[in-house]
């Protein structure tokens, strides 16, 4: 899983595909909109991996999964979750969602 941040304009995705393509093409769909967008990505090699660079429109807390294929035939598949927490070991997916309450009563109501 990738994990990009909506900070910074153009995101590198680093992958070993099935074989290499001289001209990928990126598909991005969003899991809650199930949604398919194809992406306009610059492939280069750094030694065995394909480092994709693009520019996606990703929004906080959304997770997507993507495809790369090399004419008709899938390549690669993967996901991408995107977050701008910096400190991925104390990920919170509930970040600010919820409020604690500091007036505890221990009243029941008995039907």
């Amino acid at each position: 899983m990738e994990v990009l941040t909506t900070s910074t304009e153009t995101q590198n995705i680093k992958i070993v595909p099935r074989k290499d393509s001289s001209s990928p093409a990126f598909e991005l769909t969003d899991k809650s909109k199930r949604t398919t967008s194809i992406v306009s990505v610059t492939k280069t090699t750094e030694g065995e991996y394909m480092k994709l660079s693009g520019t996606f429109s990703l929004k906080e807390g959304e997770s997507y999964s993507f495809k790369i294929k090399d004419g008709s035939e899938v390549i690669y598949r993967g996901l991408i979750f995107c977050t701008d927490q910096t400190d991925l070991d104390k990920y919170h997916v509930n970040k600010d969602e919820y409020v604690t309450n500091d007036t505890y009563d221990n009243d029941y109501i008995f039907a």
